[in-house]
């Protein structure tokens, strides 16, 4: 298991978990090496999204560096929190409003 794998996991699941009911489905180091890929689910409280679509997902891409950022502070920035949060508007409605 890649040393990045569960701080990056753990992070990004924390928060998608609080903050728009979702969660990570998958966490993978990209074949080119050079990027994570996070799949990230809404959980059964999401009922809209579940409504809509049951298999609804959202992909998202994160560089090297924001992992690198990720796992020295053990919690997820600023930047990726708001590129999280544009991306899983389309999956339902956010818990808090941010």
């Amino acid at each position: 298991m890649h040393p990045h794998y569960v701080a990056l996991f753990t992070a990004i699941d924390e928060y998608v978990k609080a903050h728009h009911r979702c969660f990570v489905a998958e966490c993978f180091l990209g074949p080119s090496e050079s990027q994570w890929v996070i799949c990230i689910r809404p959980t059964a409280e999401n009922r809209g999204a579940l409504a809509r679509d049951r298999y609804a997902c959202k992909y998202f891409h994160v560089s090297l560096k924001e992992v690198e950022e990720v796992c020295a502070v053990n919690a997820i920035r600023t930047q990726l929190t708001e590129k999280i949060d544009r991306g899983l508007r389309s999956l339902g409605e956010s818990v808090t409003n941010r």
